[in-house]
């Protein structure tokens, strides 16, 4: 049995193959988590990873439209 890779231990939605860091990236070119939802595409299919979605939001809320 292969270890999981890092990446692959970092998926936070496994119906588009999103890790966290990808997510977090996306938050300042967005202007709120509906937005990080319809760019990303994280959490619109099955919704199984919306709690952990949804704290990675709370944590990174003041990131939200910060890109310049």
């Amino acid at each position: 049995m292969q270890d999981a890779s890092a990446d692959e231990q970092d998926i936070l939605c496994y119906c588009e193959w999103l890790t966290r860091g990808e997510i977090v990236a996306a938050i300042p070119r967005v202007r709120n988590p509906r937005e990080l939802r319809d760019v990303t595409r994280a959490c619109t299919t099955c919704f199984g990873c919306e709690a952990d979605l949804d704290d990675l939001v709370a944590a990174h809320q003041d990131e939200f439209g910060t890109a310049t």
